[in-house]
């Protein structure tokens, strides 16, 4: 009898509600690829822009979808080495969605997509650290080259992106100056470890980077924002410092660049992505293995130790064929650090104890636990 597997599809472009739970055949996993018994599924921004059509790879319909997903090694495929049958793993952001969209009850994966989930962590954190920690580290340390004495201005840091560039620059003693649109979140952005925090709707964002680097400006700028921000920031970049835009969220305003103010400073400007370090066959990048070596080496010493703040709030939902997390996802942009988790359980008892206590998150505010029909 044929083995199959249910998987997340989606027929039609649009928002999360248009997931279907579909079942299709098992496969075996070929060379240098893994089988995944998935427990945990973390829906991200790439996800939403991929079933929306306007992600930088394009889906082909019926598509599947997923990126980052925790659980247990089922089977290996030949001239895998570094994982066994019964390892916990996560994935990381080294493959095409094209090739390798992962929601549902199993997952293959290539092995350099994966790594050992960090010993602390549940599956629900397994399956949400990893594109934010990548992000960070290549573009923090491999770009910015940011130096224990320096000063990094993190912009939307209230993400799980942001705050995930918090702790790594406060794990190399980096002096970090983190933005907010308003105050409501300033004290998210000091608990995390910023050493400065600003709300860009109520204050004078140079005046105060540059007062806090005694004129000088911040050394690395970690932007997610870029638009109608441009100026200001390169205004608040030190004179040859880097400013690195890995995000376009003021989408209204790209055409503001500030040509002339980056020439004055000779800002060193860098458009980012993790591919460009992890590889992308469908984006013709090979990648940087040694970089790429570094960084997972820094990460899960980091995670393992608790050198790296790992505090997430977590809004989670049970997997079924009727379930959508549209709901969920959207409420989760209203708290720092949220992210949506689809949780797969055998059984699935959504009032089970164990579930409820393994999968809140560290936050002020736990936003109880939102499940779909059962």
């Amino acid at each position: 009898m044929e083995r199959t597997t249910n998987v997340y599809k989606f027929h039609q472009y649009g928002g999360p509600e248009v997931l279907k739970l579909e079942s299709i055949p098992l496969s075996e996993p070929r060379a240098n690829e893994v089988l995944v018994r998935v427990q945990a599924m973390s829906l991200n921004r790439a996800d939403l822009l991929w079933m929306a059509n306007s992600y930088i790879e394009v889906p082909e319909l019926p598509s599947r979808i997923g990126y980052e997903i925790a659980g247990i090694v089922e089977a290996v495929g030949e001239d895998v080495t570094e994982f066994k049958v019964g390892d916990r793993v996560s994935s990381i952001p080294a493959f095409s969605i094209s090739d390798y969209a992962n929601f549902g009850e199993t997952a293959i994966l290539p092995a350099r997509g994966l790594m050992k989930t960090p010993e602390p962590f549940n599956s629900a954190k397994g399956a949400s650290f990893a594109f934010s920690y990548f992000t960070g580290y290549f573009a923090l340390l491999e770009l910015g080259k940011l130096q224990p004495y320096q000063t990094v201005l993190i912009t939307a840091a209230t993400s799980t992106t942001g705050l995930a560039a918090i702790a790594i620059a406060k794990k190399i003693g980096a002096k970090i100056i983190a933005t907010t649109r308003t105050s409501k979140k300033r004290d998210v952005l000091l608990n995390a470890g910023a050493d400065y925090a600003i709300a860009t709707e109520e204050e004078d964002l140079v005046a105060r980077v540059m007062a806090i680097t005694n004129g000088q400006g911040a050394d690395v700028v970690y932007d997610a924002v870029a638009g109608g921000l441009s100026d200001k920031l390169v205004q608040a970049t030190k004179v040859q410092g880097h400013w690195i835009v890995y995000g376009l969220l003021d989408t209204e305003n790209l055409g503001a660049f500030p040509w002339l103010t980056m020439f004055v400073k000779t800002v060193n400007f860098y458009l980012y992505k993790v591919f460009d370090f992890t590889g992308n066959r469908h984006l013709n990048l090979p990648g940087d293995e040694a970089a790429f070596t570094r960084a997972k080496a820094f990460i899960a010493a980091g995670l393992a130790k608790r050198s790296l703040r790992d505090c997430d709030l977590f809004i989670a939902i049970g997997t079924s064929g009727t379930v959508s997390p549209a709901s969920s996802f959207v409420r989760s942009a209203d708290y720092a650090g949220a992210r949506t988790i689809l949780i797969n359980l055998e059984p699935m008892e959504p009032k089970n104890p164990y579930f409820k206590e393994e999968y809140l998150g560290c936050a002020e505010e736990i936003v109880p636990l939102l499940f779909g029909e059962m």
